[in-house]
């Protein structure tokens, strides 16, 4: 009698944890230590244990009519993604969001190379390279993240992922060239969690449109006289966003430049996140101090979703 009354407190105190545990913020970190080196940009380390963004559904407006075209760069120097889709608002008022928008190249830790060479051991049925995803290159609009505000040395995950890399670079009989490893992508949309209001902030009209010098918003350099000539373009990496504005309609563009190099390699995953402005502006000033009490988190995540290209995308 007693065994089993200890069982049902024990099973009792266990369900009583997951509930609790499910009910923590979205994106969390591990608390930073006292003298704690692995500290980035005076925040905690990203890790994954508490990593799971749940957007809060928004009505007031749809995200639809995704599309992907690769193309060659103007200045000859690489290629360019160019990411569309749509919002919709559908209400009458207009509605402001921060919008990021990633765009990176995604590879697990298997090196075919090296597995011609030294073959998989056949009584292994299961490779961990299989399992670690590795990121060959990134760009974001509006504007890219220095991947040491994401992670330093001390991060166990970089730890893991250069000893890949190099493990790669070392393999016997290799002469290719191997490039960096970027962050994981789930440690950047950590990162802009975080700071939601460095993004794109951007006007979705509702029924009163916008102006004629508001219908489209860009940071597009156009080519001065000289690189007309020269047919030397220097902007056009710079160039990260058009975006249509209609009445309760917003046609955003993306792009994203992938400049030729050694071990190139095209873009295959597509990550779009967007924050309610207000929201992510109370986030950010609640991060400053602690909560009042009675006072909520703020979950400024209104959208989030990640696409992949399963097959190799055409270039025109």
């Amino acid at each position: 009698m007693f065994k089993k009354l200890g069982l049902f407190a024990l099973l009792v105190t266990f369900l009583s944890g997951g509930v609790l545990f499910s009910q923590a913020p979205n994106i969390s970190e591990q608390p930073a230590q006292p003298g704690n080196t692995t500290a980035v940009n005076n925040t905690a380390m990203i890790a994954i244990e508490n990593f799971n963004p749940q957007p809060m559904s928004d009505p007031r407006f749809v995200v639809s009519n995704f599309s992907l075209d690769r193309r060659y760069a103007p200045d000859g120097k690489g290629e360019i993604l160019d990411v569309y889709f749509d919002i919709y608002n559908n209400t009458s008022e207009a509605i402001e969001l921060y919008a990021w928008v990633m765009a990176y190249t995604e590879t697990n830790a298997i090196d075919k190379d090296e597995r011609r060479i030294v073959p998989y051991p056949t009584w292994r049925v299961e490779n961990p390279d299989k399992r670690l995803f590795l990121n060959r290159y990134i760009t974001i609009t509006p504007q890219n993240i220095a991947a040491d505000q994401i992670w330093t040395k001390e991060d166990p995950d970089y730890k893991r992922h250069m000893y890949a890399i190099e493990r790669m670079r070392s393999t016997v009989g290799s002469i290719k060239p191997i490039g960096d490893v970027f962050p994981p992508a789930w440690k950047y949309v950590a990162y802009i969690n975080r700071f939601p209001t460095k993004g794109l902030l951007l006007k979705l009209y509702g029924d009163q449109g916008p102006a004629q010098n508001e219908l489209v918003q860009t940071n597009y350099v156009p080519p001065t006289p000289e690189e007309k000539r020269t047919k030397i373009f220097k902007n056009v990496p710079a160039h990260t966003y058009t975006l249509e504005h209609t009445r309760r309609k917003l046609i955003f563009r993306s792009h994203h430049y992938s400049a030729y190099r050694a071990d190139f390699e095209f873009f295959n995953n597509v990550a779009i996140v967007l924050f309610d402005a207000k929201k992510a502006a109370e986030a950010e000033e609640q991060s400053k101090r602690e909560l009042r009490e009675g006072e909520m988190p703020a979950q400024p995540m209104v959208y989030y979703r990640t696409i992949r290209a399963n097959k190799k995308l055409r270039i025109y």
